[in-house]
């Protein structure tokens, strides 16, 4: 009964995921139909259903803790659908397909917890933020309103010429401009997800997992992320949580654009990103690109190639973990919640053995890449 639901939620995922970064199905039929169309859509939308996908019922009976994990496409698990007949070896030397799955879903079996993936692709830190609660609104609304003020400063000649020929213009031209205005501030938020914020505002967790800013939305400014991923902690109330680390290549990362690729020469065991988190968050952080470089292959029970020793002397992860550029694929995301237990074991988060399924521990890879080690 229990292998049924982890089916059923995983073709739900696949499904899902078809649509990445676009509104539900429940949402397009009622924006295409008029107001009475959107009544007899909503009446017949039935909203757990609809979020099943998103929750992963743990093992457990008696422990009622609930993970939270917040995030991006990373979270939501984009990619995954990429890795069919995903196979890897579980402790007791059982093969398990991880196909379909992302890391949240992995998760609460290695736990036993339930656990809700609250990722969104295409969300930007202040977008996950604010969905979360741990910003305000208006923190989006302002910077729309920025956006759409455009350039300021012009000199008073401009501007005088400018109030010339508004006054010139018609009655009809002025209420064409002041609709258009108009529409432009209704215009829904890119990438805010209603169902995500409702559903996070029912379950703010106990263990939380937070992987923000590969979207951007914190300017790249460190400390400004800092203080999103404090916000948001602050926010859940939870004491128990893990920040994970962007896995994008160096010098590919869109949310942190001053990154430089490494080569032979220059191979730091981390970005100045990963090192500002670290040192923020302590033994919290999860150095994810590390820990995939290290131990993703082994954990998949993938062989390294000579491309793989290649990517990893230059902190990039292997393309067997990918399923483009930037997403894993379905056995990267199954490496990237045993990085996640792992941990959690280590600061007393869970226990280990207590979910469906279990893991040996990576041992230390073998000629590991300078830099990496």
């Amino acid at each position: 009964m229990r292998r049924l639901g982890v089916i059923v939620a995983t073709a739900a995922l696949v499904t899902s995921l078809a649509g990445c970064g676009q509104s539900s199905a429940s949402d397009d039929s009622q924006t295409d139909t008029g107001e009475e169309g959107a009544q007899q859509a909503e009446e017949d939308f039935s909203y757990p259903d609809d979020f099943d996908w998103r929750f992963y019922p743990g093992t457990s009976d008696d422990d009622t803790r609930e993970i939270v994990c917040w995030g991006d496409s990373m979270t939501q698990g984009v990619g995954a659908d990429d890795d069919t007949d995903a196979l890897v070896s579980l402790a007791d030397g059982e093969l398990y397909d991880t196909s379909y799955q992302s890391y949240p879903q992995v998760l609460s079996q290695l736990t036993g917890l339930d656990t809700y993936n609250f990722g969104v692709a295409g969300a930007t830190s202040e977008e996950i933020a604010v969905m979360q609660g741990a910003l305000p609104w208006v923190v989006l609304e302002n910077d729309s309103a920025d956006a759409a003020d455009g350039p300021v400063g012009e000199d008073e000649d401009d501007d005088a010429e400018s109030d010339a020929d508004a006054e010139a213009e018609s009655d009809e031209g002025a209420d064409a401009e002041a609709e258009s205005e108009s529409d432009a501030v209704e215009q829904p938020i890119s990438h805010i997800d209603p169902e995500v914020v409702d559903e996070g505002t029912q379950h703010t967790g106990d263990i939380l997992v937070l992987e923000i800013g590969s979207n951007g939305g914190w300017d790249g400014d460190y400390q400004v992320l800092i203080d999103q991923y404090r916000a948001m902690i602050d926010r859940s109330g939870c004491e128990d949580y893990l920040i994970l680390g962007d896995t994008d290549d160096p010098g590919t990362s869109v949310g942190d654009t001053s990154q430089e690729p490494f080569t032979e020469d220059y191979a730091p065991r981390e970005t100045s990103w990963e090192t500002a988190l670290r040192e923020a968050f302590g033994d919290h952080f999860i150095n994810m690109r590390v820990f995939l470089i290290k131990h993703g292959l082994e954990i998949s029970g993938l062989t390294p190639t000579p491309e793989d020793v290649a990517d990893a002397r230059l902190g990039c992860i292997s393309k067997q973990l990918r399923s483009d550029w930037t997403h894993l694929n379905a056995r990267g995301y199954f490496a990237k919640a045993v990085a996640v237990y792992q941990r959690g074991i280590k600061l007393g988060y869970w226990s280990p053995g207590a979910g469906s399924i279990d893991v040996p521990k990576p041992q230390r890879s073998h000629g590991q890449a300078k830099g990496q080690g």
